[in-house]
Formats: C-alpha cells, sequence, structure tokens
C-alpha cells in the first residue's frame, strides 16, 4: 500500500502541482485489509514528508489496527508525520540512502500586513475575542499569539514523541537526540534505532512473509485503487 506525498485528511486543491496522499481513503483501505482474512501481511511504501499532525496520526492508528505483520519500506523519504506512520509499522526498512526522521512541528504563518502598508491598504478586523485575531495574514502576529503558536506547538511535539517513544520502544536518550528535528540517512537511523532493517522491496516483502508464516504468496498492489480515485496523480496534469 503506497503511502507517497503530502499527508492531507482529503484531497486538497493547490497552486502548485505535487503529490498527496488522502487519511480518509488510506484508512477506508488499511479497514479492507484488516476485514479480508486472505491478506495475510501487509507493506506500506512510503515516501512522504508529513503533512498536518491529525491525518498523520490518523493514518498511524489505523496502522496499528490492521492487526497483521506489517512493514514499513522508506523509499526516499520518512520524514516528520511521515516517519509518525512508519513508526506505527512492526518493522521499518530503509535504503542506506533514504531521508528518515525530521521529528517536529512547524507553524506557517503568512504575514502581508507590511506589505498591504506599502500599497496603501489598510484592514479592519473586528473580532469577538481577542484570539479570534490569531492567524489573520493581513495583520501582524502579536507576542500573545507566538506565545500560543509555541505552546500549541509544544503540546503536538510532545504527542509526537510520545508515540514514536511508544511505537518503536526508544529510551529517553535517543528520544532528546531526535527531538531537534534532525534527518538521518538510512544507516544513521539504524544505528539510532529509527530502522530496524537495510535494504529495499525485497527486503520489505521477505521479512512481512517471515513474519506470516508464508513460504508462497501472491502480492495485491493497492496502488492502482488509490491512483483511480486521484488521491497519488499529478494535479493539474
Amino acid at each position: 500500500m503506497p503511502i507517497k506525498g503530502m499527508i492531507f485528511f482529503e484531497e486538497v486543491s493547490t497552486f502548485f502541482p505535487t503529490k498527496m496522499a488522502s487519511s480518509v481513503e488510506i484508512v477506508r483501505l488499511l479497514k479492507k485489509v484488516k476485514k479480508n482474512k486472505k491478506v495475510k501481511a501487509l507493506v506500506l511504501e512510503i515516501n512522504s514528508p508529513g503533512g498536518p499532525p491529525f491525518p498523520c496520526k490518523e493514518i498511524a492508528e489505523a496502522v496499528k489496527e490492521v492487526g497483521k505483520p506489517t512493514v514499513a519500506w522508506v523509499r526516499e523519504t520518512a520524514a516528520s508525520g511521515g516517519y509518525w506512520i512508519a513508526s506505527a509499522a512492526h518493522v521499518i526498512v530503509a535504503d542506506t540512502l533514504s531521508t528518515i526522521g525530521s521529528v517536529g512541528v512547524a507553524s506557517l504563518r503568512p504575514d502581508f500586513s507590511e506589505l498591504l502598508k506599502k500599497i496603501g491598504v489598510d484592514v479592519n478586523v473586528i473580532t469577538s475575542g481577542i484570539q479570534k485575531r490569531f492567524g489573520f495574514p493581513f495583520i501582524a502576529p502579536t507576542e500573545e499569539e507566538r506565545k500560543t503558536t509555541e505552546e500549541e506547538i509544544k503540546i503536538i511535539q510532545q504527542m509526537f514523541l510520545k508515540e514514536i517513544k511508544g511505537n518503536r520502544n526508544l529510551s529517553d536518550e535517543v528520544i532528546e537526540q531526535i527531538s531537534s528535528g534532525r534527518t538521518y540517512f538510512g544507516e544513521e537511523a539504524k544505528n539510532v534505532g529509527l530502522v530496524d532493517e537495510l535494504g529495499g522491496k525485497d527486503k520489505a516483502f521477505e521479512i512481512a512473509a517471515k513474519k506470516a508464516g508464508l513460504k508462497a504468496y501472491r502480492i495485491l498492489d493497492n496502488t492502482q485503487r488509490l491512483r483511480k480515485r486521484g488521491i497519488l496523480s499529478r494535479l493539474f496534469s
């Protein structure tokens, strides 16, 4: 099952061509995998930089609920929320040049207030409460808004690290190390404990089959199912 590109709750429109994955569709397929008695193991093909916290968490929880041997095969990238999902699998396989980690949270808030002043545009914002103004790109962020955003990021970061620690059984020292948000190449990630095995597709299927006790098996590829719904297609192509 492929999980490629930015992860969102549902398919969204954007100004730039980009690959994306919808948690709605991926969770739907994961539930089918769980119910299908003929499916004995699952391999997740992950190539994702992550996305908003909720859809990443939603997919990770669905992966753990599958109840069958699950292997996360990282191709190029499993970063941020992409790694959160990978950590929910029983085993993580990555290439030596795969990019792993970036365990952290970021907030992007555009500020057009100075630009509007330069072109002579005034923006009056009337709200029922001071915090209703937070996030408006037409007014400069206040110190209170910055502090509130930092607190929100801290809460999400703590949840993120807690999940990673539990999923991977990592020590407090490793959690402290990866909390900086840095990325690791495959071999570094293995040494830290973020990855179990180095290898590619064949290695991932070999491990999945072994964990399921299979000597012979047939691969059911869900790539086409997702593509038909436009989840992995390039926008504007």
